[in-house]
């Protein structure tokens, strides 16, 4: 039996998108862990290793670290390997910065944990501080 669940949480930017969820009670850093040609996580070690970041909604404890946070997310996008939405429980600058540059939705600062309801390969949609998710 098909159900959604609504997770509310703060616009961080604006927009509307949706795709197979990508999920990780983790950090993630776009600068040495993500292959921006190949829209590959490539951390040795992360729950995520080999995963693609192409047309997913990637759900997060947060991105972490560099300044080429925003250039790396730019380069997936222009290689069509960017993820279509981010919802990170913590907000990382730099990540906003390079969704609002590539016009990339980001959700945060959620009312409940979406990791006890969202699993990788579930249907989300991200719209106006609502992340929907669909189980099958």
């Amino acid at each position: 039996m098909d159900r959604t669940i609504d997770i509310r949480g703060k616009g961080v930017v604006t927009g509307k998108a949706s795709g197979e969820a990508l999920v990780a009670d983790a950090t993630l850093s776009f600068w040495g862990e993500v292959d921006a040609v190949t829209g590959r996580i490539m951390a040795v070690g992360h729950p995520l290793e080999g995963e693609s970041l192409k047309d997913r909604v990637l759900v997060i404890r947060s991105t972490k670290g560099s300044s080429g946070t925003p250039m790396i997310l730019n380069l997936a996008k222009l290689e069509g390997n960017a993820p279509v939405a981010f919802v990170n429980v913590e907000v990382d600058s730099l990540a906003a910065l390079g969704c609002i540059v590539n016009e990339i939705p980001m959700l945060s600062k959620l009312e409940s944990n979406p990791f006890a309801v969202v699993s990788t390969g579930d249907q989300v949609e991200v719209d106006a501080g609502v992340m929907r998710i669909s189980k099958i």
